[in-house]
């Protein structure tokens, strides 16, 4: 019976002991051939930088739309919005030779699409500039700046009506017309 309880004895004591496997660090896959160094170096981020796209040509644009959202969700930005504006169009007359007689009128639509991202580190934009100008289609103007004020004006188309409805309001408020309307 002594035998038998200093067995169990011995057994709980080297249970105690931590084996080799268990000192040793825990490595990931990722690990495994190559070391994980990590970067303490902290890099100053832009608040939110606005990628402008311009084309004469709709579905080059729209596809190149999607390659720079994709390419900056690989970049881990965050992405605030992605949206159209309005495409402004021109008239161009062509004339004949040597005269002022128009040959043809031909209409020209510029589409727009800008996609805006945030928590860019400063280190990162210019690869991702270099990237998205090195494989933008022939047509594409591309734009990178920071957000202001006046690019989420231009997005919203204005309503004229509205304005004119509003300019009316504010004249009511003007005591000579509200004296030809027989209010005072």
């Amino acid at each position: 019976m002594s035998l038998l309880k200093s067995l169990t004895s011995n057994t709980v004591q080297k249970r105690l002991f931590a084996s080799l496997r268990d000192k040793a660090p825990k490595i990931t896959p990722q690990e495994l051939y190559e070391p994980v160094f990590e970067d303490s170096k902290v890099y100053p981020e832009y608040s939110t930088i606005n990628v402008r796209l311009q084309s004469y040509n709709f579905v080059p644009l729209e596809k190149y739309e999607g390659y720079v959202h994709r390419i900056a969700k690989k970049f881990k930005f965050e992405i605030v919005d992605c949206y159209a504006v309005a495409a402004q169009t021109q008239n161009i007359q062509t004339y004949k030779p040597n005269s002022t007689v128009v040959d043809s009128e031909i209409e020209l639509s510029k589409y727009d699409r800008t996609v805006r991202i945030s928590q860019v580190p400063s280190i990162r934009l210019p690869l991702f500039i270099s990237l998205i100008q090195t494989h933008a289609p022939i047509g594409i103007e591309i734009t990178v700046k920071e957000h202001e004020k006046v690019d989420e004006d231009n997005r919203y188309i204005p309503d004229l009506m509205l304005k004119e409805k509003q300019l009316e309001l504010k004249a009511l408020d003007d005591p000579a017309i509200r004296r030809n309307l027989g209010w005072e």
